[in-house]
């Protein structure tokens, strides 16, 4: 559980042997409701490329607007993933011969984007939601959430916010 996905160090995506992000588009590298980026973002993909580590978009949306809202941002898009069935993922890495093992999937929703890398094999990490509001489609995911995160807490000590991948308490 991190902050934010600048918060991934392309060194410790490294060391664990990490060659492509997936991640999901809305609240996670963008706000849902619009096509603003911030600096930080643009940053961090150009650590991630020099660093040989591939990012893409892994989203429910369509190809059109994955492709509006990402066009300038150079990385690769899995659309209508209908996430969290991990069917399109999993083709996705077999197409591209990457093992699981080299495959973080990174997104803000458990009921989605972490229940969908959790299910297709992947390491995963949940970020908070780029802003406080939500499509009205997310809103009922958000409500049952809450209870199932504050469960997990309960019985893992290490599911707290940190600030990067090796954050220890």
């Amino acid at each position: 559980m991190l902050n934010k996905i600048t918060d991934i160090d392309a060194d410790d995506l490294i060391k664990e042997n990490i060659t492509t992000i997936m991640t999901d588009l809305d609240n996670t590298i963008l706000p849902w409701n619009s096509s603003e980026y911030s600096l930080s973002l643009r940053k961090w993909l150009n650590i991630m490329k020099m660093a040989n580590i591939e990012v893409l978009v892994v989203s429910n949306n369509s190809y059109k607007r994955i492709e509006k809202a990402v066009d300038d941002l150079n990385i690769g898009i899995v659309a209508r993933a209908k996430k969290p069935l991990p069917f399109e993922i999993i083709k996705f890495l077999k197409e591209n011969n990457l093992r699981k093992e080299e495959v973080l999937f990174v997104g803000d929703q458990v009921l989605t984007d972490v229940l969908a890398g959790s299910l297709s094999g992947v390491k995963t990490v949940l970020v908070k939601p780029i802003v406080d509001t939500d499509a009205k489609k997310t809103r009922v995911n958000r409500f049952f959430e809450r209870p199932i995160l504050k469960y997990l807490q309960s019985r893992d000590k290490n599911l707290y916010w940190k600030d990067s991948l090796h954050d220890r308490n």
